[in-house]
Order: C-alpha cells, then structure tokens, then sequence
C-alpha cells in the first residue's frame, strides 16, 4: 500500500468513526494494518494524533509558546483507566506538545503489549479523536473558523 492510499484510509477511519460506524472503521483499519509495517503503522496514529491536534487548533486557537496542550482524563476515583485509554490521550498530548521521543516511546510500548492491548490502543486513539471532532462539529460556531469560546 502506497503512503497515499493509506493516508485516504486514515480518513476514512476517521470519517466512519465520528459517524459512529464503528465497524466499517474497524473494518478499514483492519485493512490498513495489514497492509503496514511497525513504523507505517506509528505514521498511521501521528495521523490521528495530528487531526486531533488540529482539532483543538480549532476548538481554541494556538496556544502560545509556553503553554502546553494538556487532556483530562477520567477522574481514579471513579474507577481505574484503562490502559489504551490512557495511551490515547497521553499520546494526543505528547503529539500535540510537538514531544516525538514521547510518541515514539508510548507507541513502543503499546506496540510491544501484546496484540490485543495493541489493537485496544489504536481503537481508543481512534475513538478519542472521533469524540473530540464531534464535540467540535457541536461547538464551532457557523462557518468554524475561530475558536469556540470557552471559560477561564
């Protein structure tokens, strides 16, 4: 698979997913994974990071240089996270901080679990990118071009 044709398919995940139509992303993920090696596939979720980066670009502008994007996760007292869940969002953090080593390492490490937990991982950086892009298909304004406003 050519990088141009998986780049479509990344979309198409991300298209199926926001649409909730978890199984046809799944099922074009499937076919992306199997048509990619360890590193393709690490290219494959700095895609999902980006267009959640990108996303919050447009939910709430750049922030400026010294500030860092940082996501909430679930509250512990509420129960344990699960692993992938706390990937996704630690990884969409490291991505959108522009911290690679950071990536690379959480990928690794989710990569190196094994197949299952993996394929946990890459469905919750999916299902998480999704989510932020339908909370912000809800939330910008007519024609999206600035940011939501949002309380300090």
């Amino acid at each position: 698979m050519d990088t141009s044709r998986r780049a479509q398919l990344v979309m198409d995940v991300l298209q199926h997913a926001i649409n909730r139509d978890f199984d046809e992303a799944m099922q074009v993920m499937d076919e992306i994974a199997a048509a990619s090696n360890g590193l393709e596939m690490y290219g494959v979720c700095c895609a999902f990071a980006d267009a959640a980066r990108q996303t919050l670009v447009r939910l709430y502008g750049h922030p400026s240089p010294e500030f860092l994007w940082a996501l909430a996760a679930p509250d512990p007292a509420h129960g344990p996270q699960h692993p992938a869940h706390a990937f996704s969002l630690r990884f969409i953090t490291a991505y959108a901080n522009r911290d690679m080593p950071m990536c690379k390492a959480l990928y690794l490490a989710a990569a190196n679990a094994n197949p299952e937990d993996y394929g946990h991982s890459v469905t919750a950086l999916i299902g998480d990118v999704a989510h932020l892009a339908r909370v912000a298909l809800q939330e910008l304004p007519a024609g999206g071009e600035r940011p939501a406003r949002h309380l300090h």
